[in-house]
């Protein structure tokens, strides 16, 4: 797997830039409510097809599991119960390792008049600023965070699946307990949901996505507090309530190190205002904007 680059990049509107820099704070969308609702489910039809050409007692107890009558799997994924303490949730933050991607702008850019943005993350520190959180640990259960380029290619992704089900396939012949073969099913489960979060369709490859995942649970969601800015929130999208993680991750200088304003036909005012941003925010002199030029 390629080493992850130094810097990402979160697009976001300049409402999105002035509450980040505000209050330090990072939006984790649930990953079943993400714009995509296709996204997961991508996985699985590789999954489906890597079964078919792969004949094994492990690969017919998936085939049965996932895609037989039984497909509770695949039930529980599309229909999750809120109430079921052992369900797994995840919670996404979108970057890219492009700088200036046109795509993303125009989704940030409403017009000509109306500049987007995007921060630069330091991608090491961010990640070790999240490990370190309390409020995280509590919610992923003492997991690490998960960051990782999104894979697009679709022989990259039968590769990725065919090399796991080799590993647990082994496993899976060494062990003739019904116990420990229903453990090892669980845990082979749990590394497919992971997997899933990471492949999308070649369609969206011009994002150069790379994503943090908060992996957490029912259960952990349950316990954590109820109260006023408590880090699991809801938010109204498009008249929709979408669960998300508030996670402050304002580590000044060091996280967050710069801001790039997108085209826009005023761009100096749109950099001189992020600029005055960073100063009024405390943000050192090291954190700078920069802009791309408009094109048509």
């Amino acid at each position: 797997m390629k080493t992850l680059p130094g810097t990402i990049y979160h697009y976001t509107s300049a409402d999105g830039l002035h509450g980040i820099l505000s209050s330090g704070i990072l939006y984790f969308t649930d990953s079943l409510f993400l714009n995509d609702r296709s996204e997961r489910k991508n996985f699985y039809r590789i999954l489906r097809e890597c079964l078919k050409g792969w004949d094994s007692p492990l690969s017919r107890e998936l085939a049965e599991r996932y895609f037989g009558r039984q497909g509770y799997v695949l039930r529980s994924l599309g229909e999750p119960d809120p109430s079921d303490r052992t369900a797994s949730r995840y919670f996404v933050l979108s970057c890219s390792e492009e700088q200036d991607s046109l795509p993303m702008w125009n989704y940030y850019t409403h017009s000509l008049h109306a500049a987007g943005y995007n921060l630069h993350f330091d991608t090491r520190r961010l990640i070790e600023v999240l490990n370190a959180q309390p409020v995280a640990a509590a919610l992923t259960g003492g997991e690490k965070i998960l960051c990782r380029r999104i894979v697009y290619e679709n022989e990259r992704k039968a590769e990725e699946i065919r090399s796991m089900l080799r590993v647990f396939s082994d496993r899976w012949n060494c062990r003739e307990n019904p116990e420990e073969r229903e453990n090892l099913l669980y845990a082979l489960e749990r590394c497919f949901e992971k997997m899933s979060l990471f492949y999308k369709e070649r369609a969206f490859s011009h994002e150069k996505e790379i994503r943090l995942v908060i992996p957490s649970g029912n259960e952990q969601i349950q316990r954590s507090p109820q109260e006023k800015g408590a880090p699991y929130q809801f938010r109204k999208v498009r008249g929709i309530q979408v669960p998300f993680l508030a996670l402050e991750v304002l580590d000044k200088g060091t996280v967050i190190t710069g801001v790039t304003a997108g085209p826009a036909l005023d761009k100096e005012m749109a950099v001189r205002g992020a600029a005055y941003m960073l100063h009024h925010y405390g943000f050192p002199k090291t954190c700078r904007v920069s802009s791309v030029p408009l094109r048509y």
